[in-house]
């Protein structure tokens, strides 16, 4: 075809909708390209979230360790699992103090297998006592110690979800069944 008025060949134009269609591609690829240049994406490694406690091996089964710095009591199972509790009671939390849960390996009750022992507070003379999994064994305590999700990555680390942390609170009465576990975030 020719045009009329010039007589030259008439060109085939594309629409504006084609045009934006082509660069929309362009960078779509673009886009996809520097994903997997800098590996990221649904299958990337992902950084990790939350706190590298180390490896899992360093951790013997039937044990408490506490992580200090960080608030945390990591406990290995004998079966080989692993929680991770913060040292803060919930009634400590709410009311707002500064008394932190302490291991006692004397202490009772030690109704769950594994370590013997159990955690206890000692605050403005009541004492409250959580077996060696985190539940509320007796005293004046709100409910179960908060934990922190776990997870072991591919070189065998422990890591410890910072972010978040289950919270255990009495539904009705303080420190009396049934609770309510919510999600609550941190471990300030």
């Amino acid at each position: 075809m020719t045009d009329a008025l010039s007589g030259r060949p008439r060109r085939r134009r594309l629409g504006c909708l084609a045009r934006i269609a082509v660069v929309v591609l362009v960078l779509v690829g673009v886009v996809v390209a520097i994903g997997e240049i800098f590996d990221q994406g649904p299958n990337a490694g992902q950084p990790v979230r939350g706190y590298d406690a180390g490896p899992l091996d360093a951790y013997q089964p039937a044990t408490v360790n506490y992580l200090e710095l960080q608030h945390i009591y990591v406990v290995r199972l004998p079966d080989g699992s692993v929680l991770a509790l913060y040292d803060r009671s919930a009634k400590q939390q709410e009311l707002d103090g500064d008394c932190r849960v302490r291991y006692d390996e004397t202490a009772q009750p030690t109704l769950v297998e594994g370590p013997s022992g159990a955690f206890v507070e000692d605050c403005d003379e009541l004492r409250t006592a959580w077996r060696v999994d985190g539940t509320l064994a007796s005293g004046a305590g709100y409910g179960d110690l908060d934990r922190f999700d776990t997870r072991v990555d591919a070189q065998g680390r422990l890591i410890i979800d910072t972010e978040s942390r289950s919270c255990t609170r009495s539904r009705g009465v303080a420190g009396v069944p049934p609770y309510d576990s919510t999600r609550c975030s941190g471990n300030g």
